[in-house]
């Protein structure tokens, strides 16, 4: 066999292996807060988003905007929002909406830049009106490559979301499609249309390359090998 047969071969077998292996679209799930106040996402949830698809990216220090002086990097979001509040609304029938956050970098431009959700912020002026905190959550697609679980470095087994936003140039912007999930009615702001008051969350921010996925690793290792084979039967 030529080598560039080979290499064909190889191809199709990796592009055979990458269909088979890629798993089905999932619907979005809702990710709930740590009960008892704590911060991250509590563990059944996440693991069901694992098992729909979800990546991980490796354990990893943040940082987030100085207590004083020029924020690094600034997050808007607007007051009210768009959104469905459910009289008796249970994890399983939510209070629902969607919003965008802005993202701005301030002081420098940023490479490989993720924003980091740790949980509901104790800040929020609604803090004492969500008064469980896993009734506060959100809503992802677990297939989608921008949304990852991060832990932090040195906590295992606490889990934040993180959300890639990429390459992004000092007094650039970047918008992050956000979908709330709240287990109890909203305050509601306006009736035609319904704006509602969600939850504030606490952010922190992390610069890092994007990891492939294991199950790509994989495959491109196996490819690599059978073309390293084939080359050397040619040559032999």
């Amino acid at each position: 066999m030529s080598f560039r047969a080979g290499i064909r071969g190889a191809a199709a077998a990796l592009l055979l292996l990458g269909v088979s292996a890629t798993p089905a679209v999932a619907v979005p799930m809702k990710l709930w807060l740590q009960p008892n106040g704590g911060f991250g996402f509590d563990a059944p949830s996440v693991t069901a988003a694992q098992g729909a698809g979800l990546g991980s990216l490796p354990a990893s220090t943040f940082f987030s905007n100085p207590a004083s002086g020029a924020a690094r990097i600034t997050i808007t979001t607007p007051s009210s929002i768009p959104g469905t509040s459910v009289i008796g609304a249970t994890t399983a029938n939510p209070s629902t909406g969607s919003s965008t956050w802005t993202v701005t970098a301030k002081d420098r431009a940023y490479q490989d830049l993720w924003i980091v959700i740790q949980g509901h912020d104790p800040n929020d002026p609604n803090v004492a009106y969500y008064n469980a905190n896993e009734k506060v959550g959100l809503v992802i697609d677990p297939t989608d490559p921008n949304w990852r679980v991060v832990e932090p470095a040195g906590f295992p087994g606490v889990s934040y979301l993180a959300y890639h936003i990429g390459n992004l140039a000092q007094n650039a912007s970047f918008n992050v499609p956000i979908s709330y999930a709240v287990a109890q009615a909203l305050k509601v702001i306006s009736t035609s249309p319904q704006l509602c008051v969600f939850p504030q969350y606490r952010v922190n921010f992390l610069e890092l390359a994007v990891v492939p996925e294991p199950v790509l690793l994989s495959l491109l290792a196996f490819g690599g090998l059978g073309l390293a084979i084939r080359k050397r039967r040619a040559l032999q």
